[in-house]
């Protein structure tokens, strides 16, 4: 016998397929509590079941191989329809299942329990169930454990929508910004085109390959799957492949850089020293020559990891022993940062 259609069907359908679990993989989580539920109502099949329009879809199965039936083969529905837990100690004389597919077929099911799987509204999206091929009843532990645990499931299938929301919110933002850096470095290059004064082409310049430094520190957080951590290895060497078009064409970059990871405000402090590394050499350490070399490396030695930026120029004037310009005063502040 097929179930009958509860009131608000279609908000129920909108709800089970906003949630888009129907036909995803297996999850460690919901096995666990389709197996406790097995385990504590001594049942030897115990499924979690998400009833579409024409069909019912396991989510997580114990002890049946199917992936899900036809409506008119589900029990659940009538657990849906009845809109509460639901028991049937035997199936094969209760005129809603005695020719249900599951009862006549081979499976020969005689027992059914189910707890529905609602949202805060009350909306069924399917249930937690138990069966057997002996008719039986729960003892009030076991039901009162099996609307817990399809509490939990309900708790998970919303955790998972809540977090699929926040990465699709997230890249979302992630391209915004890309997109928004990328806008501003082409009018700082616009603007450094039109530029006559040498100073301000100059600061201009400066502006860009900081702002570069930023975009790869976003790019390097948006492609990594470790949260905030930033592989600094493969972050470094974007820092310096962008910073490199300021070099003359003689001067050869060398990197090498050992994998570790950093939180992304300690990244962008260690990408901002090798841009003003580069920068300044850039300057500074080539005039007059038509060749030369910059090294970047960096190793993990006594639980630190040490970082070397190193040109084969003339090093600080003696003049200015301490370094006084704009360059040296931000390696500095982004040294402070990082302790």
């Amino acid at each position: 016998m097929k179930a009958s259609l509860i009131e608000d069907e279609e908000m129920r359908l909108a709800l089970l397929r906003g949630y888009n679990i129907l036909d995803t993989a297996p999850h460690e989580g919901f096995d666990d509590i389709t197996k406790l539920a097995a385990e504590i109502c001594g049942a030897p099949i115990a499924l979690i079941s998400l009833v579409d329009d024409n069909r019912q879809w396991f989510k997580s199965k114990v002890g049946l191989a199917i992936e899900g039936s036809k409506i008119d083969d589900s029990m659940c529905a009538h657990a849906i329809a009845a809109r509460n837990y639901l028991e049937i100690q035997d199936t094969a004389a209760d005129p809603r299942t005695a020719d249900n597919g599951f009862v006549t077929g081979p499976d020969q099911i005689r027992f059914y329990a189910g707890a529905l799987l609602e949202d805060d509204n009350k909306l069924p999206l399917g249930t937690l169930c138990v069966l057997d091929k002996e008719p039986r009843q729960l003892n009030d532990f076991q039901r009162r454990a099996l609307k817990v645990l399809a509490v939990q499931v309900m708790r998970q299938i919303e955790l998972r929508k809540a977090l699929a929301d926040a990465e699709v919110l997230r890249k979302e933002v992630d391209h915004r910004v890309k997109n928004s850096l990328q806008s501003l470095e082409a009018l700082i290059r616009i603007q450094v085109r039109k530029e006559k004064s040498p100073e301000a082409r100059a600061a201009l310049d400066s502006v860009q390959g900081r702002l570069a430094t930023i975009s790869q520190l976003h790019e390097a957080l948006y492609l990594t799957d470790s949260g905030a951590a930033v592989d600094i290895a493969e972050f470094l060497r974007k820092v310096a492949h962008s910073t490199s078009e300021q070099m003359p064409a003689g001067v050869h970059i060398e990197i090498k850089l050992e994998q570790t990871n950093l939180s992304s405000r300690s990244a962008s402090s260690v990408g901002m020293i090798v841009n003003e590394a580069m920068t300044n050499a850039a300057k500074y350490a080539y005039q007059d020559r038509e060749r030369g070399a910059f090294i970047i490396s960096g190793e993990r030695r006594g639980g630190f990891y040490h970082l070397s930026c190193i040109d084969d120029g003339p090093g600080i004037p003696a003049t200015d022993p301490s370094g006084s310009g704009l360059g040296m005063r931000i390696l500095t502040a982004a040294a402070q940062q990082l302790g």
